[in-house]
């Protein structure tokens, strides 16, 4: 026991010496205010990004520069950080790890499903702190969704052989779901399944943040838009189980006449504070606000559990988590800029912490 709060107490003071060198609130607008995506990178010269985006600028310019390079340093964070764990530590912060290569297979699979090609889909690909650029753009290029899953269980087969199991339905119905559910189902699903019989601390806490994440997506699932002939009970089929919200509030939700009436039944869990945001989803189907809403709720959750216990777990999550936003944020001000969006557009799509 002395060993394992020994290793955890070095874990945390290091990883809180690394969250000391996350950029804050100005150093964003600086890069906000530059004058596109070269001036971005001189920035960055200066930045703890320097060695990786000066590596980068010697193969790239703008944006592609900006975004190798810090693509590259979240990579070299993310394996410093899962050195620097033994024992259940390095075990769980894997699995939570996975969760960012989770999402970025899935935006491979809808550029592939929706036949953007490496080019024009690139900037919808997400970051993961396990495929490098080369590779993600690799990928990205594979010509069908049968050449993108083998390419993918030869990198992850862990992560990705539901998606060989569920390759002919897809091929059936054309419907993507079919890939997603399978890959959310094998990592959330089966994982808090397996964990929920370590009664540690630190992978039950790993349990509740994969629960609210299921909740995130089970809540999406009932507030988006929906034809008038999909029932309640056909939407609460969909949904993944081993979430946070009860399957009576979840039906509550499903059979609401209105979004105003569903978000009503979230006033007694813990995402009431989330209402707003769903009925926005509801009504437009855009969900950026929406994902913003619940990455503050987790991000509040990790700080909570951070300040509680300078041990747990939390610490080193919550780093990993202002990290990636962090290298998003960053992205999408150099994307934005290359595009010309107006810089009031882009600092809507930038998640302050």
């Amino acid at each position: 026991m002395a060993n394992a709060k020994s290793h955890a107490a070095h874990v945390s003071a290091r990883v809180r010496g690394m969250k000391s060198h996350l950029m804050d609130t100005n150093d964003l607008d600086s890069l906000l205010e530059s004058a596109g995506p070269d001036a971005m990178a001189e920035l960055l010269l200066t930045s703890p990004y320097e060695s990786e985006v000066a590596e980068a600028m010697t193969r790239y310019q703008g944006a592609d520069a900006v975004e190798d390079g810090v693509t590259r340093n979240l990579i070299h964070t993310f394996t410093k950080l899962r050195k620097m764990c033994d024992g259940e530590l390095a075990d769980l912060v894997g699995v939570f790890f996975t969760r960012w290569d989770l999402n970025a297979v899935k935006s491979l699979l809808r550029n592939r499903h929706h036949g953007l090609d490496a080019e024009s889909g690139e900037g919808s690909l997400l970051t993961s702190p396990s495929i490098s650029p080369a590779l993600l753009n690799d990928l990205a290029s594979r010509d069908t969704i049968e050449e993108l899953v083998r390419g993918l269980i030869a990198w992850n087969s862990t992560l990705c052989r539901p998606l060989e199991n569920n390759l002919s339905a897809y091929q059936e119905s054309r419907n993507l779901r079919v890939l997603e559910d399978a890959l959310d189902k094998a990592y959330f699903v089966n994982t808090i399944s397996t964990l929920d019989s370590n009664k540690s601390v630190n992978a039950q806490f790993v349990c509740a943040v994969l629960r609210l994440e299921i909740d995130r997506m089970n809540l999406r699932r009932l507030f988006e838009p929906r034809g008038t002939d999909v029932d309640a009970e056909d939407t609460l089929r969909e949904l993944l189980s081993n979430g946070g919200v009860s399957l009576d509030t979840l039906r509550a939700i499903a059979s609401s006449a209105s979004p105003e009436r569903a978000a009503e039944q979230l006033e007694s869990t813990a995402y009431r504070g989330l209402g707003d945001a769903l009925k926005a989803f509801a009504q437009t189907g855009h969900f950026s606000r929406l994902e913003r809403a619940f990455d503050l709720m987790m991000l509040e959750k990790l700080k909570r559990a951070s300040q509680r216990d300078s041990l747990s777990i939390a610490v080193l999550m919550r780093y990993a988590w202002l990290k990636y936003n962090e290298v998003m944020n960053i992205r999408m001000i150099s994307r934005g800029a290359a595009a010309h969006l107006p810089k009031a557009r882009i600092q809507e799509e930038v998640l302050y912490v």
